[in-house]
């Protein structure tokens, strides 16, 4: 070793020794948990299949690429949706479940249940009989122990069906094969926000050994908007702490239904990122990833008329309005002085054609001077042209203010629709980004949180972009908790996490440059004490993920 390499690993050792003072930032808090659940970091559904169909014609779980992409996302559990074929048990159960154990991954198996059993869609074999299901899992479960529990979708919409005693039956058909499913997560009931209660904890607590709550802002059902994610966890949480019952956190990477499209890059990574905070300050027992693609290719829901923006105004399913609620966007135009003014633009909407409810309109100084009631757009998704003279609201003026906006012409209960607008071509004036290619230019808001504004822009690269935030948010949680875990003296400990909070941080909050600089600096500690405090198998292990974050932190920088 060179000198002045010596004497910068020693003041590295040093400063690492000394270094005792609390980690930053991150406040440990229990989690309330009926037992342990080992399902931190976990992905749901999201299958690649074999290229070509076996002699059965179908095409098979692919498991050796999804056991590659589960071990590349750093997941520890998997929740293996049984649903999309007749084969898809035998997938599970005869290579998906052996190659998982062998590559270290536990597995929950995800059912649905009767509301979603419709047709040939249903979980095969046992389909809506959940004591036959409780049964074959443990069964299983005995063979396999890295088949953790099992998990029933929609849970809160079928509580007819899942009563108290039939859930009691559901219970001991799996326990009295295997007890020790009871300290697992066995039975977790996937539940939407609003329906997680006090009656139904009340009521069906002694039987679920968790809840999975999927976020999507509930009660206004979107994958746009990720404000409400924090105050939703708080609550679920403290609700479930008082039952001694952990929680697990779902976000949606994929395409939720009835909604505008693919939820974008920045929607996925911040929810995640949100969700793995609350993973390092113990208010869940785990999270998972709702279908994170890994097949990237480019998907079909470029909807934009021209290029790949537009501006989309959105009313969710299921959300009640009023009368004069609205989204708008709006910019500040010039006219030119020539007293000669025009604009033409391309607009649609994909909801259903109900007349009297959502009307498109477009102002001027808060005067409407054109409207269309989504109605008239009789092709669902087809673009149509609208050419308009604003001479006569535009003379004499040196400047105004252009909005377009979605109006409630009267309220609605449930009717949700997707309106756009784009291609926006002036005379007379100039506007900033008129075919929404970017995010600027337009001012976006809303009266009511239950009508969205959102300037979509297409990226063909949506699904790998998606699935690198995950790994970077998956991978820095994974080495904190490995240092936080590891057998090494306290002062040693705590200096390494100082650093990889400082990391977290840092990048959670968009500063890269600084997060690469804290990965940088623990490297340097984590070298300098290999062979003295930290085996060399764990310092390689540990560099080797600090190598990777690196990488993945600046994929966001380019």
């Amino acid at each position: 070793m060179k000198k002045g390499m010596y004497w910068l690993a020693l003041i590295v050792i040093l400063w690492g020794v000394l270094n005792i003072g609390p980690p930053p930032v991150v406040k440990a808090e229990p989690v309330s948990s009926r037992s342990h659940i080992d399902a931190k970091l976990s992905d749901y559904a999201g299958f690649e299949r074999e290229a070509t169909p076996r002699a059965d014609g179908v095409r098979h779980v692919d498991t050796p690429a999804m056991i590659k992409k589960l071990k590349e996302l750093n997941v520890n559990t998997y929740y293996y949706l049984n649903w999309y074929q007749p084969t898809d048990w035998d997938d599970f159960k005869d290579e998906f479940l052996p190659a998982a154990k062998e590559a270290g991954i536990n597995v929950v198996l995800y059912l649905v249940p009767p509301s979603e059993s419709t047709g040939s869609r249903k979980s095969y074999p046992y389909t809506t009989d959940y004591v036959a299901w409780g049964k074959a899992i443990a069964e299983l479960s005995v063979q396999y122990d890295n088949l953790i529990g099992w998990a029933i979708d929609d849970f809160n919409h079928n509580l007819d069906f899942f009563t108290p005693e039939y859930m009691a039956k559901m219970r001991e058909a799996s326990t009295v094969i295997n007890p020790n499913l009871k300290f697992l997560p066995s039975f977790m009931p996937l539940m939407y926000f609003p329906a997680l209660t006090d009656e139904f904890l009340k009521t069906r607590g002694d039987y679920i050994d968790g809840v999975i709550v999927a976020y999507r802002d509930d009660p206004y059902r979107n994958t746009s908007v990720w404000s409400t994610e924090q105050q939703q966890i708080d609550e679920a949480y403290q609700l479930l702490k008082k039952y001694n019952l952990p929680l697990v956190w779902m976000v949606y990477t994929s395409y939720l239904t009835n909604t505008p499209g693919n939820p974008s890059v920045e929607y996925v990574r911040e929810t995640v990122q949100t969700a793995v905070d609350n993973l390092r300050k113990g208010k869940l027992a785990g999270m998972i990833t709702y279908e994170l693609e890994k097949e990237f290719i480019a998907e079909p829901d470029k909807k934009a008329a021209t290029g790949n923006g537009y501006m989309s105004f959105f009313v969710p399913s299921g959300v009640s309005t009023k009368p004069g609620d609205n989204v708008s966007a709006s910019q500040v135009i010039h006219p030119d002085g020539s007293g000669n003014y025009a604009l033409s633009f391309r607009t649609m909407a994909e909801g259903p054609k109900l007349e009297g409810y959502h009307i498109k309109q477009l102002l001027i100084d808060e005067q409407v001077v054109w409207e269309q009631d989504v109605a008239q757009n009789t092709v669902s998704g087809q673009w149509e042209e609208v050419n308009l003279d604003l001479t006569p609201y535009l003379t004499g003026k040196t400047s105004a203010t252009l909005t377009i906006r979605l109006y409630e012409k009267n309220g609605v209960r449930n009717y949700w629709d997707n309106v756009g607008f784009d291609d926006f071509n002036a005379r007379g004036f100039a506007m900033k980004n008129s075919g929404f290619e970017k995010k600027s230019g337009w001012s976006i808001s809303s009266s009511y949180a239950g009508m969205i504004g959102e300037n979509i822009i297409y990226d063909p690269n949506r699904r790998e972009k998606a699935f690198r935030a995950v790994e970077a948010a998956y991978v820095s949680y994974k080495l904190q908790d490995e240092i936080a875990n590891a057998d090494l003296r306290h002062g040693i400990k705590r200096s390494l996490l100082n650093k990889m909070n400082r990391a977290i941080d840092a990048h959670f909050s968009e500063r890269n440059r600084s997060a690469i600089q804290s990965l940088s600096i623990l490297s340097l500690e984590i070298r300098a004490l290999t062979g003295i405090h930290i085996p060399k198998e764990t310092a390689a292990l540990w560099n080797g993920k600090i190598e990777r974050l690196v990488q993945l932190y600046r994929m966001k920088l380019e």
